[in-house]
């Protein structure tokens, strides 16, 4: 979805992995072309992805195993893909149309509500409505069942790039290159509150899931978090190395995923405002992400032409906030000793198998132990 910039700095950055080494995928997808934007259906079986040449993919979540390609089903990169609630029609943004399919890739129908080429749309969770942005300060709000533009929502003094839906779908959050977030009431179409602190343009936003916070994602390198009822910034997320292109919270609300130029993907604790674990193992920018319904795994698009599924491991807490306690009895178990004088080859491998699953086990104390303490 974050092509235009994207492309450029696919070609630009060359940042290492730091040495990582296990980035807990679970399954990944290769393609020839850029992976540009990703969806998942609704009840979580499909990842729906988009391509630089305008290609539409469906594949298994289970197994990315293709279940069906529409070749250049548009004559332009997909910048976003979303899947209707219902789960019968796939709409796909690129060039300056809204473009739709049906769950085959065959095409239903084209709506040439822009002037301009597209950037990000999103539709509510009752299927009615649909916002899309273009590259000009509007933002449009359309029927979806009618097929027309409701009304052309104005009110940014510069490009608006970012916009979402509340949970409920009363309203419509907007991010703009003036570094403000407006909320937006559906019923009236008029602004309610404003949001200010950031330095830099708005690419992103997002509504907590219980709608009572909403993220913006900045080319400041940040994400700022704010509680609506009162307009208090409760979080500014600091860490990444270039602008943030997406961001997603978890299902639960408790953690966010923030994807950026930099080629990292950062999971953070939204309790404590920390950063939990950083996802580096990426050859280029990181255009869309999306978690699946459960919260405990996470698609990613990438300009590498790669799409991957990685999980939020238990593994994550322990060594973040358990790890001293957790290597010193990993350093007390003799069976993680390195192979010993006169072992037997057999008897090592043996206790090399009961050591990995005493990991497992020892990960589990922990991670128990850090949902234990971290309950509602």
């Amino acid at each position: 979805m974050k092509f235009l910039f994207v492309a450029c700095l696919f070609c630009m950055l060359n940042i290492t992995s730091a040495g990582q080494s296990l980035d807990y995928v679970t399954s990944e997808a290769d393609f020839r072309e850029p992976v540009t934007a990703v969806d998942v259906s609704p009840d979580g079986n499909w990842i729906l992805a988009g391509f630089e040449n305008g290609t539409l993919s469906v594949l298994d979540a289970k197994s990315l195993t293709e279940i069906f390609s529409a070749e250049q089903v548009v004559s332009a990169a997909v910048f976003d893909i979303e899947m209707s609630p219902a789960m019968d029609v796939i709409f796909i943004a690129a060039g300056n149309r809204i473009t739709l399919f049906d769950t085959t890739g065959t095409k239903i129908n084209s709506w040439p509500h822009h002037k301009n080429t597209m950037w990000s749309m999103d539709i509510n969770k009752q299927g009615t409505f649909m916002v899309s942005t273009e590259v000009n300060k509007t933002f449009q709000l359309t029927n979806v069942y009618e097929g027309r533009i409701e009304q052309a929502m104005r009110g940014h003094d510069d490009v608006t790039f970012a916009v979402a839906f509340s949970p409920d779908g009363t309203l419509i959050a907007s991010g703009s290159n003036d570094r403000k977030v407006f909320l937006w009431d559906l019923e009236s179409r008029e602004v309610i509150a404003t949001f200010q602190g950031i330095s830099d343009n708005i690419y992103d936003v997002a509504f907590s899931p219980d709608g009572k916070s909403i993220a913006a994602a900045s080319a400041d390198n940040s994400v700022h978090i704010w509680d609506i009822g009162s307009g208090k910034l409760t979080a500014l997320l600091k860490g990444h190395q270039e602008m943030v292109l997406e961001i997603e919270f978890s299902p639960d609300g408790k953690y966010l995923l923030s994807a950026s130029a930099d080629q990292a993907i950062k999971l953070w604790d939204l309790a404590s405002g920390e950063q939990l674990y950083a996802y580096l193992e990426n050859e280029a920018s990181i255009p869309d992400i999306e978690f699946l319904p459960e919260g405990n795994q996470f698609v990613s698009a990438c300009m590498d032409g790669k799409l991957r599924i990685r999980r939020i491991d238990p593994e994550i807490f322990v060594m973040k906030y358990y790890r001293e306690s957790f290597m010193k009895e990993i350093d007390e178990n003799p069976l993680f000793l390195p192979k010993q004088k006169g072992e037997k080859r057999s008897d090592f491998i043996d206790r090399q198998s009961a050591a990995v699953e005493a990991r497992k086990e020892l990960i589990g104390k922990y991670y128990k132990k850090y949902l234990d303490e971290n309950k509602d």
